[in-house]
C-alpha cells in the first residue's frame, strides 16, 4: 500500500526489484530499478514492497518495541488475560473485551489464542506491529513470475480469471523449480495493482473512466418543469395492429418525458414508427396538455403533471438535432440542451425509468424476454396476443397505478407525492 511506501524504501515493479528515490505526487513514486539506469517515475498502487521474512515480523527484542506499540500490546494482554482466566462466559467477556479495546470480536479471539499460547506481552506487540499490510515475503522469482503474468495475461482485453491466471503461474514456477503460491497470494497481487491504469487495459479507457472519474455532470432540478429529459426505446414485446384487417405485428417505440424534479413522466407516445421528429412532437405535445384523468387511453386514473418545461435534455439523436426540433422549443422559450457525447449518466434519470418500464414488458405475452438465453424457444410474435392500443393502456396503467405511487428509491416518497408537494410549494410562495 502507498502508505508502506518511503525513500529508500525495497519494492518490486513489473517483476523487476528497485528502490524508491522520493515520493512525488500524492499518487507516484520517483524508483530505481536495480541494473537499469535512470529512475522512472510510477503510481504508487503498482508499487509491492519487498522485506525480509525477519523484517516482515519485526525485531523481537523487547527493548527495541516501540513505546507506543508496546503500551498497547499492554493493554490488550491485561484485557485478554481477564478473559483467559474465565471458565465460563468467555463468550460475553469477548464482547466487552472487543468494545473496550475498540476491535472487533473475531480480533479478540484470535489474541486469546495467541495468548493462551504464549501469555506474553510481547506476543500481543507482534500482533499490534504485524506484517506491513502490502509487503511480500515470497521469493523475488515468483514474485518476478506472477507480475508477468498478470502483464502478459491478465491485463488483456480477453479479461481472463484469477483461476486460469493461478493455473499459468503454477506452471511457470513448477517449470523452474519454485513453489508455486497459493491462488490466494496471486489475487492479492491482482487487487493490489487493479488501478486505474490496469483497468483500462482490461476492460477498456470507457469503463475505467466511469470507475475512478468523479461524474460531476448528473442532471438535477429543483423545481418542476425546471428541466426534463425525453429519449426512446423499443418496447420488449411485440404488439399487433388495431386493424383488424391488418396482420402486421411489431415492437412498438416508447417515447417518454420525465420531469428531473419529481421524477414524474409528463408525456408519452407508442407507436410503431421509429424514433423521428414527429414522434418527438407528439410526446411532447402530450406532456405541455392537461390529461387528467387519462380517458384517452381508457385508464381511469388521475394524470395531473403537465406544463411548458423551461429546459430539455436529450441526447445526440437525428431526431433531435432537427432545426424544427430546435426552432420549435427557442419559440416557445425552451432551453435545449444535449449530452455530452460518451457521458451517459447525464441522462441517468430517464435511463433508470425506461428501465424499470420496460422490463415490466416480460410479463406480457409476445414478450421479447431480456436475452437470448431467456427466451429459449418461445415466440414473440406467434404468443403476441396485443394490439398497440392495448399495450398504450397496459403502460399508461402501469405507469399511473404503480409507478407514480410506489417509493421511489431516490426521493424516499412516491412521484406522485413529490409533484403535489411541489406543486403546492409553488402556489404557496406565489
Amino acid at each position: 500500500m502507498s502508505h508502506d511506501l518511503k525513500p529508500g524504501s525495497r519494492v518490486m515493479y513489473q517483476g523487476r526489484i528497485g528502490h524508491i528515490e522520493e515520493l512525488a505526487r500524492h499518487d507516484s513514486a520517483v524508483i530505481q530499478l536495480d541494473g537499469i539506469d535512470g529512475v522512472m517515475e510510477v503510481q504508487r498502487s503498482a508499487l509491492i514492497p519487498v522485506v525480509t521474512s525477519a523484517d516482515a515480523l519485526g525485531d523481537t527484542s523487547l527493548t527495541k518495541i516501540e513505546a507506543g506499540v508496546w503500551e498497547m500490546a499492554r493493554t490488550r494482554a491485561k484485557a485478554i488475560r481477564e478473559v483467559a482466566d474465565l471458565r465460563k462466559g468467555r463468550s460475553r467477556a469477548v464482547e466487552v473485551a472487543a468494545r473496550k479495546l475498540d476491535i472487533s470480536p473475531r480480533q479478540v479471539w484470535r489474541l486469546l489464542t495467541d495468548y493462551l499460547r504464549h501469555r506474553t506481552v510481547s506476543e500481543m506487540a507482534r500482533r499490534v506491529g504485524g506484517r506491513a499490510l502490502g509487503t511480500t515475503v515470497l521469493d523475488t522469482e515468483v514474485e518476478r513470475i506472477i507480475a508477468n503474468r498478470i502483464d502478459s495475461d491478465y491485463l488483456q482485453r480477453e479479461r481472463s480469471t484469477v483461476q486460469a491466471l493461478h493455473e499459468l503461474v503454477a506452471a511457470d514456477c513448477r517449470a523452474v523449480g519454485k513453489k508455486p503460491p497459493a491462488k490466494a497470494t496471486v489475487k492479492k497481487r491482482v487487487d493490489a495493482i487493479m488501478g486505474r491504469d490496469a483497468m483500462r487495459r482490461r476492460e477498456g479507457a470507457k469503463r475505467a473512466k466511469y470507475a475512478f472519474e468523479p461524474m460531476p455532470g448528473h442532471v438535477e432540478a429543483v423545481r418542476p418543469l425546471e428541466r426534463v429529459e425525453i429519449d426512446h426505446t423499443p418496447m420488449d414485446v411485440f404488439a399487433r395492429s388495431d386493424d383488424p384487417l391488418c396482420t402486421y405485428i411489431g415492437r412498438p417505440w416508447l417515447t417518454v418525458v420525465i420531469d428531473v424534479c419529481t421524477r414524474c413522466v409528463l408525456g408519452i407516445h407508442i407507436g410503431f414508427e421509429p424514433p423521428s421528429i414527429l414522434s418527438v412532437s407528439l410526446c411532447l405535445t402530450h406532456a405541455v396538455s392537461r390529461k387528467n384523468p387519462a380517458e384517452e387511453f381508457g385508464v381511469p386514473l388521475d394524470w395531473p403533471m403537465h406544463g411548458v418545461p423551461k429546459e430539455i435534455w436529450v441526447d445526440n439523436g437525428r431526431d433531435f438535432q432537427s432545426m424544427a426540433f430546435q426552432r420549435g422549443c427557442e419559440e416557445h422559450g425552451i432551453q435545449l440542451s444535449y449530452r455530452p457525447v460518451g457521458s451517459p449518466h447525464y441522462g441517468g434519470t430517464i435511463e433508470r425509468l425506461i428501465g424499470t418500464m420496460v422490463g415490466q414488458c416480460h410479463l406480457l405475452p409476445g414478450t421479447t424476454k431480456n436475452s437470448v438465453k431467456a427466451k429459449g424457444d418461445y415466440d414473440p410474435q406467434k404468443h403476441a396476443t396485443f394490439t398497440l392500443s392495448e399495450v398504450r393502456r397496459w403502460f399508461v396503467d402501469q405507469l399511473l397505478g404503480r409507478y407514480h405511487l410506489r417509493e421511489h428509491r431516490m426521493l424516499r416518497i412516491p412521484p406522485q407525492v413529490a409533484w403535489d408537494q411541489a406543486m403546492k410549494a409553488q402556489q404557496e410562495g406565489e
